[in-house]
């Protein structure tokens, strides 16, 4: 900056403020389209009887076991495989 004009100056504080209004007219435009943070946000769930609760607490259970046993046979599997790179190379 210390070699440039005063116009040149000039120019760049202009495109710099530019830049900014254009900034917050588009957080702005964003901001509107949001609702607003008091208002408390309604759910429509369905009431289930206790056996249906149950139900879906077993299938729930079921699938995150059925999904812990994959990622433990995939950590052993790569455990192998890396167990087996080292030996090779040692």
């Amino acid at each position: 900056m210390a070699d440039g004009s005063l116009s040149q100056f000039k120019a760049t504080l202009a495109r710099k403020i530019e830049r900014n209004q254009k900034r917050q007219a588009r957080s702005d435009r964003h901001s509107t389209s949001y609702k607003n943070s008091d208002s408390k946000t309604e759910f429509d769930f369905p009431k289930l009887s206790e056996s249906e609760l149950e139900k879906v607490k077993s299938d729930i259970r079921k699938k995150a076991k059925s999904e812990r046993k994959k990622e433990l046979i995939v950590i052993a599997i790569v455990f192998v495989i890396m167990t087996l790179i080292i030996l090779y190379l040692i």
